[in-house]
């Protein structure tokens, strides 16, 4: 009887092990599962966000709405000016882009069309120092089309000069 005494702490020991180890599996297959949904969750969430932002990186058509901005829209695209070296040209695209030079430095921007009028962002140039060019054409902010003539306007809405439709 002595031995079977002896035992009995040993089973409780082994008993009570048994249940720790059964409940620390439990919560550590707990903390396995918490850790999956938020690493999902987390996938989920940049997915979202590449996505929304990779959205944003093609500008698409320039902008436009009815009426007469359409007609706006169409008119301006094409060359403004002369491609020549030392001469003001700008180039507006289907795709809402606008390049060109100021007769020195290569310039390029966007633009969309409010009304009938056609806003241009500012530019990105480089900066080169050219001797006896007028870089008026730097200021552009906005411009408008009366027939074959593209008038220029800075962001206050001051005509600086105007282009010709390049032939």
């Amino acid at each position: 009887m002595s031995g079977s005494v002896a035992s009995f702490p040993a089973t409780i020991f082994w008993r009570y092990r048994s249940v720790q180890l059964q409940r620390a599996t439990i919560a550590h297959m707990s903390l396995r599962s918490v850790r999956s949904v938020m690493t999902l969750a987390s996938a989920a969430v940049f997915a979202v966000l590449i996505t929304s932002c990779a959205a944003g990186t093609d500008p698409g058509p320039a902008p436009t709405s009815t009426g007469s901005s359409v007609g706006v829209a169409a008119d301006v695209v094409g060359g403004w000016g002369e491609d020549a070296a030392g001469k003001p040209y700008l180039e507006f695209t289907e795709g809402g882009d606008v390049r060109g030079t100021d007769g020195c430095n290569g310039i390029v921007s966007t633009f969309k069309v409010e009304e009938d009028r056609v806003e241009v962002a500012p530019f990105a140039s480089t900066l080169k120092s050219c001797q006896g060019v007028d870089d008026w054409l730097r200021g552009v902010r906005a411009v408008e089309i009366d027939g074959d003539r593209l008038i220029v306007m800075d962001a206050a809405g001051e005509r600086l000069g105007e282009l010709a439709r390049a032939k």
